[in-house]
């Protein structure tokens, strides 16, 4: 492939990235009775999930337990899902558990090959269904991804179609809020302004280059097609209307990568995430911290070592299990203030967290054996009444694809199966 060629697509795209909220304002959503708020998906992965002997919360009981502490206060708005298996993931090519799990957690399907999935992930199938009126039909968010393989990369299209995600707070301000709040505050970096002549040509340029180019190639070229065509979508929309949108304050920008900033970036992002969300931005988010083996050594709370090391315990680095019960504990303190933040805006006859569903999951139920069965994932909110929280579900070992195609029902999506079929029987009993 023409290197040049690729610098110079990186070099449009970053720009776009910079200010593809030029020009780019949101209009109402369609579809929904005068007067009901919007309902909304945020898809969470946190990296290496439970542990053997973790303490989890018991099945119909009230008490979250050490664990989610900290969601306590809203256990009413929480629903624990125990006992989920993924049974996708041993099935097909693919490599450790990894490098597999992410991959098929959201997807439910075999991977083309070791580096890419096999098919759409659900946040992107809700997407497709209620995101074409939005500015943005999805907005993907993470916070230090150390390395991009497979086990940073939970979200696709479609198979072998990768969604990157935004790690800058900052540049991810300036692509969703620039032209919809011009006078708010200013974030650092140059604006671009593209107009739809330019899309056009370069939209035309891709697919004229696309006929020479190998198998391989199509691939990468597609996922910059794809991101020219929702700049493309985006243009010539209404401003939301006045005192509705508050976009968040950012202060000085930060060394992203730095890891004593992991904490900073990770509430900037939720931010912005609920800004977007209040705006009508976007009716689907996704935030994903870190990669899946866990590059992170949270020395802000004295853990000191890497969660990788911690799920496995390698060298006894944590032989009575503190040391994790600590970082989850911090995730479930990341969790309760999403929740604050979405209570804390009055919508409708409730606040937004009422109409927000929010997926937040791990790829392993036992990371030291890197299973992904007795899952335990947690869904939050209930997209206006259609889950009932306040309680521990036992799952049975049903799969993940039956959450998965519940979660597309309560979107208005009727599929009875979600991912590969062989994995599926339908939509999981007992949510409502």
């Amino acid at each position: 492939m023409d290197e040049r060629w690729l610098l110079s697509r990186r070099a449009l795209l970053g720009g776009l990235g910079a200010a593809g909220a030029m020009a780019l304002l949101p209009r109402r959503l369609r579809g929904q009775n005068a007067g009901d708020p919007p309902t909304r998906l945020l898809v969470v992965h946190v990296p290496e999930g439970m542990w053997n002997g973790a303490p989890r919360p018991s099945p119909g009981g009230t008490d979250l337990g050490p664990i989610l502490e900290a969601l306590q206060p809203y256990q009413s708005r929480v629903l624990v899902l125990d006992d989920l298996d993924m049974q996708s993931r041993d099935h097909g090519p693919g490599g450790d558990g990894h490098h597999r799990g992410v991959p098929h957690m959201f997807t439910g399907t075999e991977m083309l090959d070791e580096s890419n999935a096999g098919g759409i992930s659900v946040d992107q199938r809700i997407a497709n269904a209620i995101g074409g009126d939005s500015p943005h039909a999805s907005l993907q968010f993470a916070v230090r991804i150390v390395y991009g393989d497979t086990n940073a990369r939970p979200l696709w299209s479609g198979p072998g179609r990768v969604v990157p995600a935004m790690q800058n707070p900052w540049e991810a301000y300036d692509r969703i809020f620039r032209d919809v709040m011009p006078d708010a505050e200013p974030t650092p970096g140059p604006a671009v302004n593209l107009r739809r002549s330019a899309l056009d040509h370069s939209l035309a340029e891709l697919n004229s280059l696309r006929g020479r180019l190998p198998v391989s190639d199509r691939v990468l070229l597609d996922s910059y097609h794809d991101s020219l065509r929702d700049i493309e979508q985006r243009l010539s929309v209404a401003a939301p209307a006045p005192g509705t949108c508050t976009p968040p304050t950012l202060g000085n920008s930060i060394d992203v990568s730095a890891e004593r900033n992991y904490p900073a970036v990770g509430q900037l992002q939720m931010d912005l995430i609920v800004a977007a969300f209040q705006c009508g931005l976007t009716r689907v988010a996704s935030l994903q911290w870190g990669n899946s083996n866990d590059q992170c050594t949270y020395s802000w709370l004295g853990v000191n070592a890497l969660g990788h090391d911690l799920a496995h315990n390698n060298n006894n680095v944590d032989g009575d299990g503190s040391k994790k019960l600590q970082v989850y504990r911090w995730y479930s303190e990341q969790a309760a203030y999403l929740l604050e933040r979405l209570d804390s805006i009055p919508e409708g006859g409730g606040t937004m967290l009422d109409n927000t569903l929010i997926l937040w999951a791990s790829e392993f139920g036992e990371s030291n054996g890197h299973s992904s069965n007795n899952l335990m994932w947690l869904l939050m909110g209930n997209a206006a009444g259609q889950f009932g929280t306040g309680r521990v579900l036992d799952c049975g070992g049903r799969s993940t694809n039956d959450l998965h195609t519940s979660l597309c029902n309560a979107f208005g999506i009727p599929d009875q199966t979600f991912g590969n079929p062989a994995y599926c029987s339908g939509p999981l009993p007992n949510l409502g």
